[in-house]
């Protein structure tokens, strides 16, 4: 697994339009604004989706297949990808965090603690859904087909809902109520739950990703 962390990262090094334009993107936004949790919350999901950068340069030209021709398990192959998801993830947003706070130092815009803390791991929370969802997609349509994949999964799920908020119109069932109470909710609380359903989705995804990729045939 070593190897494919070091492969990885030689993937990264040579994304430096990627690196440069996230950094300019980043001073503007900070520049620019007050309000730090957009640029917060952008910047972490960019890095974290870098690691579906890496599944489409692996996947190109049959890479996937010469990749697995050598000693490298397709568990370890897709274990490497969500602990390498989180390995740019966290010191990605580490690094914005700090960058914002030292900016907000600067121009002497003032800060809650708190906030910041429930802006930081909302956004964590969203790379994990991102995450949870996008890389099965790539493992199992590969790079070209999961963008129809994501056409039709987000297509779908939106129908869903609207299906769902008419068919609870139509039965008399007040889901406002519902979403207030959990807005009414303690945000200690909220993240917890937030927290443990995105574990559970981890587990349901990291699943998938194995049975979509040693079902491939290269």
């Amino acid at each position: 697994m070593k190897a494919l962390f070091i492969k990885d990262l030689g993937l990264m090094k040579g994304q430096k339009q990627f690196f440069a334009v996230v950094l300019i993107m980043m001073t503007v936004f900070l520049s620019a604004y007050t309000d730090y949790s957009f640029v917060i919350a952008y910047i972490t999901v960019m890095f974290g989706i870098m690691t579906l950068s890496t599944i489409s340069y692996d996947d190109q030209d049959n890479g996937l297949g010469y990749l697995f021709a050598l000693p490298v398990s397709r568990r370890d192959y897709v274990k490497e990808k969500y602990l390498f998801s989180f390995a740019t993830t966290i010191p990605g947003t580490i690094l914005v965090t700090v960058f914002a706070l030292v900016v907000s130092r600067i121009r002497k815009i003032d800060f809650c603690i708190e906030e910041w803390v429930m802006m930081v791991t909302i956004s964590l929370l969203i790379v994990v859904v991102t995450l949870v969802l996008m890389i099965p997609i790539h493992l199992k349509f590969g790079a070209e087909r999961s963008r129809l994949a994501l056409m039709i999964l987000f297509g779908g799920g939106t129908l869903t809902i609207y299906a769902a908020v008419k068919l609870c119109d139509a039965l008399g069932i007040d889901y406002i109520s519902a979403l207030d109470r959990l807005a009414d909710m303690s945000p200690a609380v909220t993240l917890t739950g937030l927290a443990l359903i995105c574990t559970v989705l981890l587990g349901i995804s990291y699943r998938c990703s194995i049975m979509f990729i040693e079902a491939r045939e290269f």
